[in-house]
């Protein structure tokens, strides 16, 4: 009979301890919800004291002082984050750079957006081209009402909502030789090159190389699926990727630049080829559809995730660069067959002094 009471107790005894943790928890939420809906409306009001809650396009949105864009409390809020993540004096580095990217399709797009929402003061996008219907599977921001407009006035449009007070250029040119001086003047903080030309990319490199200008270019996106293969290194130590190649030795051909350029690439081998040329007309050439004379007709698949990633990944280093927040990459491993087969060797050797047989070591060293 005692032993049934005590049992009784105890279980009384868990029962409210379990209801005094339920009246805990409760509170604890309906608190944490409650202090959610006051810092929402705090920042609601925020914006609307502060002219709205969001940019109107062309209108040059709220008056700041670009001197110094955090002492906005707008600006402090939304980029509070990086703030958080970065302190206060390397956001600052970041919200008074300047940045120009070149070329602003799926790599570059992206790569612009993510600039712009970790608050780099000003923007220089430039692009001759116009958004498809096509590149919605990749581009950052365009819909179906941006196709047939300039891509770069399609991003500012959109940019303008997200962060009125970022300085935004758009310039709706083709890079090349004769644009250097109006393009990459103003002693701009970092260079991104996301063009897929090569003529082009070559041309701004060597510029940027030339004028002592940082800058980061991207490689070979399309025909890509591997997100894990992506990495960033010098251009010299780039593998696997056919437009590296080519641009390295053009840089050492015809300029004598060996490296020390930082490249985002993928060390996973395309997964497709450029698909065949089709015309209309049976007597079309690929040259009848070029808008610009040079530049590539036939398509190379894209699956949309990959160069949005090149983007994000590109980002990411130029504004660690910028406030100056240093991070070490992962070396590249680049091996020549002569090293994989000391490698090989030394692992039938050990297999042997370990199992008394190599018989069950399957590798085989495939010709370079």
């Amino acid at each position: 009979m005692e032993e049934r009471a005590r049992q009784l107790l105890l279980l009384a005894a868990v029962a409210g301890a379990g209801a005094a943790f339920g009246a805990l928890s409760a509170t604890a939420v309906f608190n944490f919800i409650s202090r959610s809906k006051r810092r929402e409306g705090y920042v609601r009001n925020l914006l609307e004291s502060n002219g709205g809650t969001g940019g109107s396009v062309g209108s040059g949105a709220r008056m700041v002082d670009r001197s110094n864009l955090l002492s906005d409390e707008v600006v402090a809020e939304q980029l509070t984050r990086n703030i958080q993540f970065f302190g206060v004096e390397s956001q600052k580095k970041v919200t008074e750079s300047f940045v120009v990217v070149i070329g602003l399709g799926g790599v570059g797009s992206h790569a612009a957006s993510m600039l712009l929402r970790s608050g780099v003061g000003r923007l220089l996008l430039v692009d001759f081209d116009q958004v498809s219907l096509s590149s919605l599977n990749r581009h950052a921001v365009a819909t179906r009402d941006d196709v047939g407009t300039p891509k770069a006035s399609c991003l500012k449009k959109h940019f303008s909502l997200i962060y009125p007070e970022c300085q935004i250029e758009a310039r709706v040119q083709l890079y090349d030789p004769s644009a250097e001086d109006e393009i990459l003047s103003g002693q701009p903080d970092f260079v991104l090159d996301c063009i897929d030309n090569i003529d082009t990319k070559v041309s701004l490199l060597a510029a940027c190389v030339r004028r002592g200008l940082r800058v980061l270019s991207a490689m070979g996106a399309g025909a890509r699926a591997d997100p894990t293969r992506i990495r960033v290194a010098d251009l010299s130590e780039s593998i696997n990727d056919p437009l590296s190649r080519s641009v390295r030795h053009r840089l050492k051909k015809d300029h004598g630049i060996e490296g020390g350029i930082p490249v985002v690439f993928s060390l996973e081998k395309p997964k497709a080829k450029l698909l065949p040329f089709q015309g209309t007309k049976e007597e079309e050439t690929p040259s009848d559809y070029q808008i610009v004379p040079g530049f590539r007709v036939r398509i190379i698949p894209v699956l949309g995730t990959i160069p949005a990633i090149f983007g994000q990944v590109m980002a990411s280093y130029v504004v660690t660069q910028l406030a100056k927040f240093d991070f070490q990459t992962e070396p590249i491993v680049n091996l020549d067959v002569d090293h994989y087969r000391v490698l090989h060797h030394r692992l039938l050797e050990h297999e042997e002094l370990i199992y008394g047989s190599a018989e069950q070591v399957l590798v085989v060293l495939l010709p370079f």
